[in-house]
């Protein structure tokens, strides 16, 4: 009886160490989630970048953590040991829920594995990426800037510009986008537009911008002609085509073409 005796004291202390430590354990989470949590809403990306674990980091940069969900929180419930790690049940103070997943280091230290709204951003990084890329690199490469002076916003890596293609290390744009002459094509497709409002104003279809100048008494086309803005020794020619450019070798349709051009002023 009294072996008995000692054997249950012993198992309920060890019953009892074992709860102490699982709600520590357990405090360690939940901790660690909600300060995650708390960067995120304060508009901290690096320092909730600075919890994410190595392997999670590394498929990102700091700054693409601004993408991700940061409201304030309700409740947070612990879950289960899942492959990505121990999971916490996060409520949306908007409504909806969350998960986050979490492992602990090496140094016991417990840190991010996983976080669906993240998982959103990695999920969309070919469109967070391309965006950027059209919107902000391309005209800045049109107007002399390097593609490495610009980073994927998603995994931080410096584009490059390989063949004329502007092309992201992490494969958000699959081959690349073509980059020469975005702003030759852009303003080929406004002169496209003069000639036609020349032709429908009763001109005939002109050989050139000088005599869209003379005929029309300087309101359509320009003395010296236009230039390719990528370079100032190419000018552009009318044919039958549409406006050719002599330096990318492209050419732009104009849809009047009412009256056939004088043949030596074409290609």
């Amino acid at each position: 009886m009294r072996l008995l005796s000692r054997f249950v004291l012993l198992l309920a202390a060890f019953m009892l160490a074992l709860a102490a430590r699982g709600s520590s354990t357990g405090r360690e989470i939940i901790g660690t989630g909600r300060q995650y949590l708390d960067h995120l809403a304060a508009d901290e990306p690096e320092m909730a970048y600075s919890i994410l674990t190595d392997s999670l980091a590394r498929l990102l940069a700091p700054g693409a953590m601004t993408e991700v969900e940061g409201a304030a929180t309700g409740a947070i419930r612990t879950g289960r040991m899942e492959e990505r790690g121990f999971t916490l049940s996060v409520s949306s103070s908007q409504g909806g829920s969350r998960t986050l997943w979490l492992r602990a280091e090496t140094s016991g230290e417990w840190r991010i594995s996983g976080d669906t709204s993240l998982d959103n951003v990695l999920g969309n990084a070919t469109v967070i990426c391309s965006s950027f890329a059209r919107t902000t690199v391309m005209p800045a490469l049109d107007a002399g800037a390097c593609a490495g002076d610009y980073n994927c916003p998603v995994s931080g890596q410096p584009y490059l510009l390989q063949e004329g293609m502007l092309v992201c290390p992490s494969g958000h744009l699959g081959h690349g986008l073509e980059t020469g002459g975005y702003a030759c094509d852009r303003l080929r497709d406004s002169l496209s537009f003069v000639i036609e409002e020349y032709v429908q104003s009763g001109h005939g279809y002109p050989s050139s911008f000088p005599e869209m100048y003379t005929e029309s008494g300087g309101e359509y086309g320009q003395r010296g002609g236009y230039h390719c803005p990528d370079d100032g020794y190419a000018y552009y020619r009318i044919t039958l085509e549409g406006i050719f450019c002599p330096y990318h070798g492209r050419t732009t349709p104009v849809a009047s073409q009412s009256v056939e051009p004088a043949d030596q002023d074409r290609e």
